[in-house]
């Protein structure tokens, strides 16, 4: 009983360092003065991540990729909201509605792929280097 209420401790400390990181980011490109059609589109993805929609966030994070194929921040976010959609499907998420299995090992090695993507186009990324981390420490890779 110890052990998982210490397992429920890690993945919630997981999940709020994810959505600390996530929030951060956002906050900074919301204040932008300058609304190109990249920040427009980035608007536009932080409504559906906001509000947990993962699945849609990312599907504008792959038509802004077509876009801005050498973006890290696209990447970035586009492995977060991967992770946090592995994070749905562990103990650390609440129960919600309409949600679909998946599978964590799966998404895990997606998100982590595209944090390596960042990692290629910007290697001081903190972002990128703490996902990678995070992915690897879920496959139990310390």
């Amino acid at each position: 009983m110890l052990v998982m209420g210490q397992s429920m401790i890690k993945n919630t400390i997981k999940l709020f360092t994810v959505f600390f990181f996530t929030l951060v980011f956002f906050v900074g490109s919301a204040f932008a003065q300058d609304m190109d059609e990249r920040t427009k589109l980035l608007a536009e993805a932080q409504k559906p991540f906001l509000k947990g929609d993962y699945e849609k966030a990312i599907i504008i994070y792959d038509e802004m990729l077509k876009i801005y194929p050498t973006d890290s921040k696209i990447f970035e976010l586009k492995g977060v909201a991967l992770s946090n959609l592995r994070l749905e499907s562990t103990l650390a998420m609440q129960p919600q509605q309409n949600v679909s299995p998946r599978d964590p090992s799966n998404l895990n090695k997606s998100s982590m792929l595209e944090f390596y993507k960042a990692l290629e186009i910007n290697p001081n990324s903190i972002l990128a280097l703490n996902g990678m981390g995070l992915g690897f420490g879920n496959f139990g890779e310390y």
